[in-house]
């Protein structure tokens, strides 16, 4: 993955479903170093989205991708992981509240050849991720209620954040804090203020007609060139 100091995140769920390859072509080519895959399953969150036949398609297309795996499903199960990782994602994600056995899904993950995390919702508390540390490569920390793109950022999940940041630099640690939902050119400054350093980004990015504009202002925003 790439070394820069922030990372941009482009979330195909606000991308043309009906141009999706010529789409994910357009975003690694002008600024995404990551192509977020949400999934939902229609119970966990009330939406219904990709499945790994469709992720393994992605990465025989786009060998080169980082492939950010966010599972929004309950429960999260030994075969949907592997599913997802053996389909080619490079990271994996899921909540604390679709499983009795973080830890051990966080090893799975990682004994798979996925960088792990844990994906936190707006009234999740981070506290858990103090006995995980060393089985954390990122933590997402979702700054919308998941489900649906272009929403508005809950300004309070900030917060979280800076928590979450806290807490890994008295924990000695450095994962990537990942922070998904409402991230635009007015919100992205004040998520890495926080402690954010992978910015999912959806329709302010899919949704723009030139995505390197998009980009660029993106990384504008965050005082980058």
């Amino acid at each position: 993955m790439s070394e820069k100091r922030f990372l941009i995140a482009g979330s195909i769920l606000s991308a043309d479903l009906l141009n999706l390859e010529k789409d994910v072509a357009d975003a690694l080519a002008n600024g995404s170093d990551v192509i977020h895959f949400d999934v939902m399953d229609y119970h966990f969150v009330p939406n219904l989205t990709f499945g790994p036949g469709f992720l393994k398609a992605m990465r025989a297309r786009f060998p080169q991708a980082v492939f950010d795996v966010h599972l929004m499903v309950d429960p999260v199960t030994d075969k949907i992981i592997e599913d997802y990782a053996q389909a080619g994602a490079d990271m994996i994600s899921f909540h604390p509240e679709t499983t009795f056995h973080v830890e051990r899904m966080l090893t799975l993950i990682q004994n798979l050849g996925c960088k792990a995390g844990l994906a936190l919702n707006p009234g999740t508390a981070p506290q858990c991720l103090r006995y995980l540390w060393d089985k954390l490569d990122f933590v997402l920390v979702m700054t919308v209620n998941p489900g649906f793109g272009g929403q508005k950022l809950i300004p309070s999940c900030l917060q979280k954040v800076a928590d979450v940041k806290r807490m890994a630099t008295e924990a000695n640690v450095k994962p990537l804090i990942e922070v998904d939902g409402g991230v635009d050119v007015r919100t992205i400054k004040a998520c890495a203020d926080a402690g954010a350093n992978l910015f999912v980004v959806g329709s302010a990015f899919f949704g723009k007609p030139d995505r390197k504009e998009a980009a660029t202002a993106l990384r504008g925003a965050l005082g980058e060139e």
